[in-house]
């Protein structure tokens, strides 16, 4: 049991892997404030495993303050302001995939790399049931594994993680959407 939880651990060690390609001058800044009332929202569930974006993603959404209100949903509402968060998996090449099956099954004693694969995450904003507005966000994630790489596995330690890579994408989301987050009253509109 001991030698089979070590392989485990060791093959989980003997990769690296950063995620690039997305917003990531937003990690540096606060998520946008919003003065709407009420924001329903709906994170779809991952069509590939995750290893963290959809937790990300919704604990941002509960947390964040776009609206006065967040409101998770299952359905789009037919009154109000409405996002619907869609995460499409970029997949990896067909050589990445029989290399990365051939390296597993010797251990990682095979080297096997992926430069493609990712997410395409899009904010679709609808507001009373009809659809405004579509922000796309892509995240291509690089990785490799192999058993000459555990020495360096702490490198992993300073690259960017699929946690930072989708809070990037609702930060930017949340700069970018500003004329829903903080629509004008009637009378500010008129001095304008």
């Amino acid at each position: 049991m001991k030698l089979v939880l070590l392989s485990v651990i060791a093959l989980l060690l003997s990769g690296c892997a950063t995620y690039r390609d997305f917003p990531a001058d937003a990690l540096d800044h606060k998520m946008t404030t919003g003065t709407c009332g009420v924001m329903y929202y709906n994170v779809g569930k991952f069509d590939m495993l995750d290893v963290g974006g959809y937790s990300t993603l919704q604990n941002v959404f509960r947390d964040a303050k776009m609206c006065k209100k967040m409101v998770q949903v299952d359905e789009k509402p037919e009154k109000g302001l409405y996002v619907d968060v869609e995460t499409k998996w970029k997949p990896m090449t067909v050589s990445a995939l029989a290399f990365g099956y051939l390296s597993f099954s010797t251990l990682t004693l095979v080297p096997a790399w992926s430069t493609r694969d990712g997410y395409i995450v899009k904010y679709n904003i609808y507001v009373d049931g009809a659809m405004k507005e579509t922000y796309r966000y892509e995240i291509t994630r690089k990785a490799g594994v192999w058993l000459g790489l555990l020495p360096f596995a702490w490198i992993n330690a300073f690259t960017y993680s699929e946690d930072e890579a989708f809070d990037a994408t609702a930060r930017q989301f949340s700069f970018d959407a500003q004329s829903f987050l903080k629509p004008q009253d009637k009378a500010s509109r008129a001095s304008h």
